[in-house]
Formats: C-alpha cells, structure tokens, sequence
C-alpha cells in the first residue's frame, strides 16, 4: 500500500510540468497493482484523509510525498495558521509508526537565485519563502528515510546534512507512446526539430540556435512556448521574420503532432549552477515518442544522461549545432540508428519506472529499520 501524499490538488491535463508530475506518478503506482491512499487537495481535504490512517496500517505500507514549490506552512498561513505543520505532522507521525518515508523534494531555487520583487506581494514572497523553506527541510530532515531529488547533483545545495537519510535521483519519466511519423510534413533532406519550452532570457535563451537555424537550408524548427513567454520575450526573437523557424502553444495531448513530426528535439541553456541539476520532464517526453535529443552542454545532467545512453547528441555552440544539422540531413542512415536506440531505452525511462524504484527504495528502507 502507497499512501500519497500531495499538498495541492491534482490535476490530470497541466500546463506546467511541475504540477502534471504528480498525477502520473500516482497513476504510475496504480498501474503496479499498489492500493493507493491518497492524502492531496486542499487543507482540509487532506486532513480528512489523514484521518484514515489512524487505524492499523498494512505490513507493506510506504509513504511517498510529491513536494511543490511553496512550502505547504506557507498554504495554510493566511487561513489558518495553527495548521501549518499539519503536513510536516503527518510525515513524522508515520516516521514513528516505522512506515517508511520518502519525498521528492522538487526544486531549490530559493536558495540560489536572486529574484528581484516586481511588487510587494512579490517583496514579501521572496522574503517569507526562504524561511519557510529552510522550516520545512528541517522538519524534513528529522522524519524522511529517503530524499529524491531530480538529480543527486542537486544534494550538495541543501543547506542541511540529512545525515540519517538516503538521498536518490528521481527524474521525470515518460509514457510509452505511439511513435509512427507523421509523414505527411517531412521533406527528403530537411530535419524537423522540436523545441519544448520557456523562452525567457537568461536561462532560456534560444536566439543563438534559432539563428543558427537560419542560416541553413536542412532543417526547419518549430518552438512550442507559452503564451505568457511570447507574450513578454517574443519580441526579443523576431518570430514573423523568420524564414525556418515557426512558433505555436500547445501542452498535454497537444503536443503529439509536434513530437510525430519531429525529427529531433532541442534542448539548449545557457550555463550556470540552477541548471547543473536539471531535469526536465520535456526531455522524456522526446524519449517517450522515439525523438533523439540535441542537448548543449549547458544542461550537465541531461548532457550526461544522453552521452551515457546514446540518446542523441551533446553540442558545445551554436556553431557545432550548425555542423551538426548539416551532417544529419546529409546522413539521414546515422539520425535513423539514433531513433532505433532511443526507442529501445524508452522502456527505461517512463513514470511506472520512477514508481517501481520509489517502491523498491522504500520498502528495503523498510526491511532495514526491522532487521
């Protein structure tokens, strides 16, 4: 038995990939035959729930938390403020019980970037944030037997030892999809690439690739984007002036076309610390449809993870990205191997995959506290 912990409500069609991660990882325990117990919602939604556990537990019993972005103190504060270690409560409570507990523990930009407040109630976000973060991973520190992050890269950056805790990857993962091509829009000796994301400078600068794209006849690039991105940085690319480079908002399901009809996708950033432990879901999402990635080396374990896996390649600069194109289109034998291997390491790399490990992990922690 999981019980499933989320401190918002889940939602099965996201825009946004950190909160679509959380319904496929609980649907991902479904699929493994596992009874799920969920505590998620609102407050007192879940608190509810909890009241469900109070009982005897199954012998088998493990705890997973999704965690989000606003520590959960934070979302019972304005309401009611006695609740906020509800969630914090809950964890250690089961900790005590010998349930074994595992989080995975989404994200650590607050205490990495320096955000400039537009507002006040930006001013006092970024000011309370941090408190509330550290509160939250101390809480953490004394009741979680296993730590997931996106990469273990990110494990040196929280400012707290866990000392008795197991930290472990837990990258996003991917469904299985059908990878048949759409056919219909390829171009004998042109390559389709994909770019899936944010556009916003200076992490997510995409003007030196998309001027690279320009500058060949082989390839053409469609970039999937928000329209809150395009609407506040489109600018800055001068999209109805492009010759082979085209823009459109899809997210969930509609995304499919672009992934059936892309050759390759794009996955570019520039380089700094945040991004030496990312992992975007995007880039198994690529995986999950057959689609070799191109990655720059900026993003460091994405670099890794294709350079180990033969997933695709790894460029140093947009003027390597233009070698590149010009080689694939001219070897179009070479791109085909690419996408065979990516369709045999897919099955590595879905959300039922992330879940058996989940699974797996805290049960041996488990077997260990009774030993």
């Amino acid at each position: 038995m999981i019980i499933y912990h989320y401190p918002k409500e889940l939602v099965s069609e996201a825009a946004v990939a950190s909160a679509l991660r959380p319904f496929r990882m609980r649907e991902a325990f479904r699929a493994l035959g596992e009874e799920v117990i969920e505590i998620t919602g609102k407050g007192m939604d879940r608190v509810g729930k909890a009241a469900a556990l109070d009982g005897p537990l199954e012998r088998n019993t493990v705890f997973y938390s999704e965690s989000v972005n606003v520590p959960p103190a934070l979302t019972w504060s304005r309401r009611r403020p006695w609740r906020m270690n509800f969630d914090y409560n809950l964890i250690q409570g089961l900790h005590q019980r010998g349930v074994p507990t595992g989080l995975f523990y989404r994200d650590i930009y607050w205490a990495l970037e320096e955000a400039r407040a537009t507002s006040l109630r930006s001013f006092l976000r970024q000011q309370l944030t941090p408190f509330f973060a550290r509160h939250e991973l101390r809480h953490y520190e004394k009741s979680l037997d296993v730590l997931f992050v996106p990469h273990e890269n990110m494990a040196k950056f929280v400012p707290y030892e866990f000392a008795g805790t197991e930290v472990r990857s837990l990258p996003p993962g991917g469904e299985l999809r059908d990878a048949a091509r759409n056919g219909n829009e390829r171009q004998e000796g042109r390559l389709n690439l994909l770019y899936v994301g944010n556009i916003a400078p200076p992490h997510y600068d995409l003007r030196p690739y998309i001027e690279a794209v320009e500058t060949v006849s082989c390839a053409r690039l469609e970039v999937v984007t928000r329209e809150r991105a395009l609407r506040h940085h489109g600018h800055l690319y001068r999209f109805g002036e492009r010759q082979n480079v085209s823009v459109v908002h899809a997210h969930g399901e509609g995304l499919n076309p672009c992934y059936r009809r892309a050759d390759l996708a794009l996955a570019v950033r520039n380089d700094n610390e945040y991004l030496a432990f990312c992992m975007p879901v995007k880039i198994f999402e690529a995986l999950s449809f057959g689609v070799p990635l191109v990655v720059s080396a900026g993003l460091e374990v994405v670099a890794e993870l294709v350079e180990r896996e033969r997933l695709g390649w790894v460029v140093g600069s947009p003027a390597e990205f233009t070698k590149l194109l010009e080689h694939l289109a001219e070897n179009p034998e070479e791109l085909q191997r690419m996408r065979e291997r990516v369709l045999r390491a897919r099955e590595r790399h879905t959300w039922e995959e992330r879940a058996r490990e989940v699974v797996d992990v805290l049960r041996k922690a488990g077997s260990r506290q009774s030993s």
